[in-house]
């Protein structure tokens, strides 16, 4: 059966993942009829799950039930100091249980939560919270030092972890966990806005994707899709092994991003899987914790998962519970599948493609469906209409590179309080401009080739950064690439690579050699830098682009 006779059967009437039309603000959507219809419903069913293991933390350990007692009494706390529903309530600290304790006692309170990068500088932390207008603001001591007395938010919950007595404004955490009662739940409205997650502002400032509770809900459902897609595929759900006794999710992705909100925090929440946590990437201890916690799945982007892989003392680690690795985000490199399959035996492989704006639902493909095709960034989500198209608005056919754009039900609803923005986004027949290039095959497959604004125009060719940077991949010795364009008074622009490799015996003379015989010579870069050393990443561990161009022309004009 083909891939999309498939699909047609698992989302078909009467099926559990049955796809219909959904009331939706902006009209009859295409949706899982069998989702709830809030992502509140969801988080209470997982009450269930009872004493099974849920998170470790550093020295923390904490049951299901653990963590709903200490996020209810949290809860209680709030509603007693005056939380109302709809008041924003910010995180901005790093990854750690306090983090999801937070999330969910304001989230069940009715609050709208605004998760903030916590690695940004001050400005960028004031600028988020003030923006949203947060009447609440959860942080660790680090953050709250760099906040200071900038913010009019009074109601601080901080983390101590290394504070000095009477240097900070706000409240202990521990303090704010009472034993108290909670309020009951209230389950709001499927079109209640709950959730604002800020872009990474690298092309301007950072703007507030606003998401609403029906949305969020079936986000999380298309995750559990894929899954259903790969059983129904190979046949029945893999046995675990290596030692593992519980599914274990390894989670080192910032829980302000979409991935790793709801597919390493939210579905855990689902399926009762258990959550290691690591607060900053670090290979030695991301191998060291898969070891120790018997951990089955990792999830990260495209750089991260090779990072882990290609540790030169990987051997000296027990990694063989590890059977699930995920890789999306960013497009994937041409030589990652390989050094999965390599790494890990009978691997179950995934990736996907999606933005904060349509809460990471655009395509998945997971274990068989993912091996068919591992370049691409999936099969299209039953719920997500793609498109490509040309620049002057034609849609093109399968095969043709172009700007994605989508609509669906996981699309936001718009930018807090930007509706410029909203406009330049969408176009007149709702369609969602992603600022993304790729194409779709005939079997649904997504492939992404680069941004919009990374395009190079040499000499009146238009050049896909990702094109360059695949070829690159498929040589040996090379870990990380990035391609862009600088100006040039002949051609307009020309190609810079910088690549970071593995020895001093991958010189520039073997990456040019290794790409004449992969790539058109008009795609091959002028200027290629040598590097040993890990290239520029942003909040999210993607290639920070522009930063790696700016310091490239600084170096170059330098004198």
């Amino acid at each position: 059966m083909s891939m999309k006779a498939t699909i047609a059967e698992l989302t078909a009437n009467d099926a559990f993942f049955e796809v219909c039309p959904v009331s939706t603000e902006r009209g009859p959507l295409a949706g899982y009829k069998n989702a709830p219809n809030t992502l509140t419903e969801i988080i209470q069913n997982a009450r269930g799950h009872g004493d099974l293991s849920f998170i470790v933390s550093g020295d923390t350990r904490l049951s299901f039930s653990t963590f709903f007692e200490r996020a209810d009494a949290l809860r209680a706390y709030l509603q007693a100091q005056g939380m109302a529903p709809g008041d924003r309530f910010a995180i901005a600290m790093r990854n750690n249980a306090e983090w999801l304790i937070g999330f969910t006692a304001a989230f069940l309170a009715g609050a709208t939560v605004v998760p903030i990068n916590s690695w940004g500088q001050a400005s960028e932390l004031a600028f988020a919270v003030d923006d949203c207008g947060a009447q609440w603001l959860l942080c660790d001591d680090q953050r709250a030092v760099l906040l200071g007395e900038a913010l009019e938010t009074q109601n601080r919950l901080i983390v101590y972890d290394r504070a000095v007595p009477g240097s900070l404004r706000g409240i202990d955490f521990r303090e704010a966990v009472l034993d108290e009662p909670p309020s009951a739940v209230l389950i709001p409205e499927p079109s209640d806005r709950c959730l604002i997650l800020y872009t990474s502002g690298s092309t301007g400032t950072p703007k507030g994707v606003v998401h609403c509770q029906q949305a969020l809900s079936q986000a999380v459902f298309n995750m559990m899709f894929t899954g259903m897609l790969t059983m129904t595929v190979e046949g029945g759900l893999r046995d675990l092994r290596g030692g593992a006794t519980q599914e274990k999710a390894l989670l080192n992705v910032p829980l302000f991003h979409a991935t790793g909100l709801l597919g390493s925090f939210v579905l855990p929440l689902v399926t009762g899987q258990g959550i290691v946590m690591i607060s900053k990437w670090d290979a030695q201890e991301a191998l060291r914790l898969i070891e120790s916690e018997r951990v089955t799945l990792f999830s990260s982007v495209p750089s991260l998962v090779k990072d882990l892989l290609t540790q030169p003392n990987l051997d000296e680690f027990d990694i063989t519970s590890l059977q699930r690795v995920s890789s999306g985000g960013a497009a994937m490199p041409s030589d990652l599948p390989g050094i999965i399959d390599a790494q890990i035996d009978q691997a179950y492989a995934s990736g996907g493609y999606g933005l904060t704006e349509t809460l990471a639902v655009g395509s998945q493909a997971a274990g068989a469906v993912f091996d068919a095709k591992p370049t691409s960034a999936g099969v299209q989500s039953p719920i997500m209409h793609v498109r490509c198209t040309a620049t002057d608005g034609t849609v093109l056919s399968d095969g043709e590179p172009g700007e994605i754009e989508m609509k669906g039900v996981a699309c936001t609803l718009g930018y807090w309080n930007k509706p410029e923005a909203d406009a330049a986004i969408f176009t007149q027949d709702g369609w969602m401009k992603t600022g993304d290039v790729g194409y779709a095959d005939v079997d649904g497959y997504l492939y992404i080739t680069g941004r919009i604004k990374d395009i190079v125009i040499r000499g009146g060719e238009n050049i896909f950064p990702g094109d360059t940077e695949q070829a690159c991949y498929q040589i040996e010795g090379v870990k990380e690439c990035v391609v862009f364009g600088i100006p040039d008074e002949l051609m307009g622009e020309e190609l810079v690579m910088m690549v970071r490799v593995a020895s001093d015996l991958i010189t520039e003379d073997v990456i040019l050699e290794g790409l004449k015989s992969r790539i058109a010579g008009y795609k091959i870069p002028k200027y290629v830098d040598i590097t040993q050393a890990p290239l520029a990443r942003g909040a999210t561990e993607k290639f920070d682009k522009r930063a790696i161009q700016s310091a490239y022309l600084k170096r170059a004009i330098a004198p």
